[in-house]
């Protein structure tokens, strides 16, 4: 970073998103077609007029880097599987706040298997 060069990550994504966001709310049409195609997305002429460029934007961001496949891929990959957990992490999760284990109903201490 003394000399000048950016960090990998801003290099690669940032720079990305920022060229894409400047393009789009300059509304720079050769930009965002070279950037929409290059990603292989479908726009439709609806949102490529509407007069809010924001609505623009959240066309192409929504195809390019959808945030409901990337929540849903982070929490597969970063959330223990309930069959790893401890039986003492089960305990602490079925009881809510001073209540023990042992005061559950049986049935309800059956659901810790």
């Amino acid at each position: 970073q003394l000399k000048g060069k950016k960090p990998l990550f801003v290099q690669l994504v940032l720079d990305n998103i920022w060229s894409l966001y400047e393009a789009v709310m300059k509304r720079d049409k050769e930009k965002i077609e070279k950037i929409v195609t290059s990603l292989g997305l479908k726009i439709g002429a609806r949102e490529s007029r509407h007069a809010d460029p924001k609505v623009h934007l959240n066309a192409i961001c929504s195809q390019w880097l959808p945030i409901s496949d990337a929540v849903l891929s982070m929490v597969c990959n970063k959330i223990p599987s309930p069959l790893d957990i401890t039986a003492e992490r089960v305990e602490k999760l079925m009881c809510v706040g001073a209540r023990t284990f042992d005061s559950l109903p049986p049935e309800t201490q059956e659901l810790k298997n």
